[in-house]
């Protein structure tokens, strides 16, 4: 019997090497399988991609301690985690089931609305809330000039809100960041972006995901009701985000991209709270750059500008919002990088005290050589100063934190 047992255990081994294999050579945003396409180069596409499974698990902690805050409520300390899971089982070389589980804290606040629901001055926060979830599952299909998705995904609106430049400079960024949707997209590809630039126009059409693959485990995630009237939130995938993302490669590790989106989030006129002379739905439109620039061999610059307005906030026509973030990343002798980064929000309200609200984050960060057991290791430590200004209350914090990332393909 041992030599049947040898034979099944040998069938396994045949079987994983068959189906695993390293992660595709494509672009990885790090932020949904949408990003990763219309962040690649079109002749990836081309390439014949055998039935296999790649998985990527990134794992981070950070400790954040809020020394000193005009309000004592916001003086404490705060411990979080969050890990991301990325899978991609390659059914033939154009069809793909794609995945990403994350796990993280699941307040359904802001990170900066977070420290509210703290203890009431220097105090401390570890872990609090934590739960996983499916931010993404889909099925796609990519071809030389086009890529079709159907499941759950994130947009591509805007990138001032991805999480792996610096410790806080996405966070503000983050409010028009818009995952777990559910619906159809479609990119469709022009160009060459070593000639005369890479053009990929994407559309989306979708529903807000919040009765259907937003249960979490560990613990309970709190759900809005449909009578909230959440923009976005309708039976029917009447919510679109048109996108042009336009990527220019000059060479080794000199690139530049542009992109601009525009949302439109219908609201459920009659679930929503909003006096029915001011209920409209929720639009935006964002335009942003992002430049890498080798400058000698052992410096290069990472620089990054977007703009965003929103309006009709909430399904409100009153309420207006826009922001502003720009940051650079220099990095020296491959290991080592230095964030200087500042973002900021302006809120306006018909008739009412709107809110201002900036961030500016100075960090330094080191990459340890990679090995067999991590394939990066980032080491980040900075400095946040936080300005809110709401016409009445002026609000200011400062923060120093420490992170470690953790990055593995498999």
């Amino acid at each position: 019997m041992s030599w049947k047992r040898g034979l099944s255990m040998k069938r396994l081994f045949i079987f994983l090497l068959f189906f695993t294999g390293d992660v595709w050579s494509q672009t990885l945003s790090n932020q949904g399988i949408l990003n990763d396409i219309v962040d690649s180069d079109s002749r990836f596409f081309l390439k014949k991609i055998e039935p296999r499974i790649t998985n990527r698990l990134i794992a981070e902690a950070e400790f954040d301690d809020n020394y000193q805050a005009t309000n004592k409520q916001n003086k404490f300390r705060d411990t979080s985690g969050a890990v991301r899971y990325y899978t991609n089982f390659h059914l033939d070389k154009h069809l793909s089931i794609n995945s990403f589980i994350a796990l993280g804290r699941l307040d359904n606040l802001g990170s900066q609305q977070q420290s509210a629901v703290s203890s009431s001055g220097g105090g401390s926060r570890s872990f609090d809330n934590t739960g996983a979830y499916f931010q993404e599952l889909n099925l796609s299909t990519n071809h030389e000039k086009y890529s079709l998705i159907a499941g759950k995904f994130n947009l591509n609106f805007g990138n001032a809100w991805r999480w792996d430049r610096g410790l806080w400079i996405h966070q503000i960024a983050n409010n028009y960041r818009y995952i777990e949707r559910l619906g159809f997209s479609g990119v469709y590809r022009l160009g060459n972006a070593q000639k005369t630039g890479q053009y990929n126009f994407s559309l989306s059409s979708f529903t807000n995901d919040r009765k259907n693959l937003d249960n979490s485990v560990l613990v309970n995630r709190d759900s809005t009701h449909k009578t909230d009237g959440t923009p976005g939130d309708t039976r029917s995938l009447s919510s679109y985000n048109a996108s042009l993302n336009i990527n220019f490669d000059f060479g080794p590790k000199e690139k530049l991209s542009y992109n601009f989106s525009y949302i439109d989030l219908v609201v459920n006129k009659r679930a929503s709270p909003v006096a029915a002379t001011k209920v409209a739905d929720q639009k935006g439109f964002v335009v942003g750059m992002n430049y890498t620039l080798p400058w000698q061999e052992n410096l290069d610059f990472d620089f990054l500008i977007e703009y965003a307005s929103m309006k009709n906030l909430g399904g409100n026509s009153d309420i207006t919002e826009s922001y502003f973030t720009t940051n650079l990343i220099t990095r020296l002798h491959q290991n080592w990088s230095m964030l200087l980064g500042t973002s900021q929000r302006k809120r306006e309200v018909l008739f009412d005290n709107g809110t201002n609200q900036n961030l500016s984050e100075v960090s330094l960060g080191y990459d340890f050589d990679k090995t067999k057991f991590f394939d990066r290791l980032t080491l980040q430590a900075g400095y946040r100063f936080m300005r809110t200004d709401n016409k009445e209350v002026l609000d200011l914090r400062d923060t120093l934190g420490v992170m470690l990332r953790y990055y593995k393909n498999f």
